[in-house]
């Protein structure tokens, strides 16, 4: 995918706000902001709230002062409540039924094999590591072979700033390369 191919690929997929549960088109969630867009694996999957939990605490609070989105979205609702009971994240949630996003994006789908496998890399158990020393819990309920991406788009047209599509669970963005690939594209942006 191009630099400016987020709109035009994904803009009018449907995805439904938790809150409401409205749906509305994801070209709607960048329109007049930029947006750090979180495609989730589960809601369940611990490795997935640890690092919700991270970008809230250590990235959240610079978004918002340069007026900047925070998007999670999820592929399911198995795991949503324990999600948001256990405040793992501080944005704002959707869910895209039937996965047309992911499918779209062609976020990698790992199967029995390589799913199993892919619990051995490096990145997975360094982040395990992680995970276990923030005392981050999850369930194991719902899609656990999806893979997820971060995404920072721009405002308007959807430009893509930074995407970073998972290669293995624990695989996720620096929070450094997040805040470069804002710093980067917006003047006025402010740590």
């Amino acid at each position: 995918m191009s630099n400016n191919e987020l709109d035009s690929s994904i803009g009018s997929t449907l995805v439904t706000r938790v809150t409401d549960n409205t749906d509305v088109p994801i070209r709607s969630l960048y329109a007049i902001q930029p947006i750090v867009l979180i495609f989730f694996r589960r809601f369940g999957c611990q490795l997935c709230r640890s690092y919700a939990l991270k970008l809230s605490n250590e990235l959240h609070s610079i978004l918002k002062k340069n007026n900047i989105g925070f998007i999670g979205i999820g592929l399911e609702k198995f795991g949503l409540e324990e999600f948001q009971a256990g405040n793992y994240f501080s944005g704002d949630l959707y869910i895209d039924q039937g996965k047309k996003a992911y499918q779209i994006l062609s976020l990698p789908y790992l199967g029995w094999i390589k799913g199993i496998t892919t619990l051995f890399t490096r990145s997975t158990k360094l982040w395990n590591d992680e995970t276990n020393k923030m005392g981050v819990q999850g369930n194991l309920k719902g899609d656990g072979f999806q893979l997820g991406a971060t995404y920072v788009v721009g405002p308007k047209d959807g430009k893509i700033w930074l995407a970073h599509p998972q290669k293995d669970y624990g695989d996720h963005p620096s929070i450094d390369s997040i805040v470069k690939a804002l710093r980067d594209n917006i003047p006025e942006f402010r740590e």
